[in-house]
C-alpha cells in the first residue's frame, strides 16, 4: 500500500519539478532536502534519489539554531525531520508575513 502511494506522491513531485524547470531561469537542481512525516517511510529516500538522479538529504531544522537539548526529551534526530514547520513557526515575530 505505502509503495503504491509513494509512486503517486514521486508522479507529484516529477509534475512540479517539470513545472519549475519550464518556469525557472535555471533548470539545475542540486538536491533534495527531505522532511515531514514521508521522510520516515522505509525506501522512500532511496525512491526519490533513483527517479531523480540527484541527492536527497535530511533538513535539519536544529542545525543553524541555539536550542538547550535538555529541554527536548528524546533525541533532536529523531523529531527533526517533522520539526520543521513547527521551527519556522516558532521563529516567527509579531509582524512576520
Amino acid at each position: 500500500m505505502l509503495h503504491a502511494v509513494t509512486d503517486n506522491v514521486l508522479l507529484e513531485m516529477q509534475k512540479t519539478f517539470d513545472f519549475f524547470k519550464a518556469s525557472a531561469s535555471s533548470e539545475q537542481i542540486d538536491r533534495i532536502m527531505l522532511s515531514g512525516g514521508a521522510s520516515r517511510v522505509d525506501g522512500f529516500r532511496e525512491m526519490l534519489q533513483e527517479r531523480f538522479g540527484i541527492p536527497v538529504e535530511d533538513f535539519d531544522p536544529f542545525r543553524t539554531i541555539g536550542w538547550d537539548a535538555k529541554k527536548l526529551t528524546g533525541d533532536a534526530a529523531d523529531v527533526a525531520p517533522t520539526a520543521a514547520v513547527a521551527v519556522g513557526l516558532a521563529l516567527r515575530r509579531v509582524g512576520d508575513r
